[in-house]
């Protein structure tokens, strides 16, 4: 039971600390630099973007390259791997993050949605929010032991 708590609280702990990371990114990238793609995403990470509008912004980002991937599908649970994973040279560093926390939340949970309006209408920083709350609460059980 205290080994998976430990390793429960490390993936939270590493969550937390992505999404972190990629907040303190201040760089902008040059969007009108050729091969670039230009995201409705804001320049600058904020955690006040619902996973929803990260979303429509991978959906564009898809029908842009003709990828012909839809939602819920194994395809797409690939894609967000790949944003986690590979390097795709046309996305800014901060699209790149809000892909990365998108992909944190909807691969960490594979009984949700993206459809589900508990999973959609939530933002990065509620999400961050509820995983710091679920840390603290696994190290306060872990130190009973």
């Amino acid at each position: 039971m205290k080994r998976k708590l430990s390793i429960l609280s490390a993936v939270i702990c590493v969550l937390g600390l992505m999404l972190t990371a990629c907040a303190e990114e201040t760089e902008k990238a040059d969007n009108e630099t050729s091969g670039t793609y230009n995201s409705s995403l804001p320049e600058t990470f904020s955690y006040d973007v619902t996973i929803e509008e990260i979303g429509e912004d991978i959906d564009q980002y898809i029908e842009e390259h003709d990828m012909g991937i839809k939602r819920d599908t194994e395809e797409y649970a690939e894609l967000l791997n790949e944003f986690c994973f590979s390097d795709f040279s046309d996305l800014t560093d901060t699209t790149k993050c809000f892909y990365e926390a998108y992909a944190s939340v909807y691969l960490s949970d594979p009984t949700v949605k993206s459809t589900d309006d508990a999973f959609a209408d939530r933002t990065i920083g509620e999400i961050r929010g509820e995983n710091q709350e679920t840390s603290n609460k696994i190290l306060e059980e872990a130190e009973k032991f």
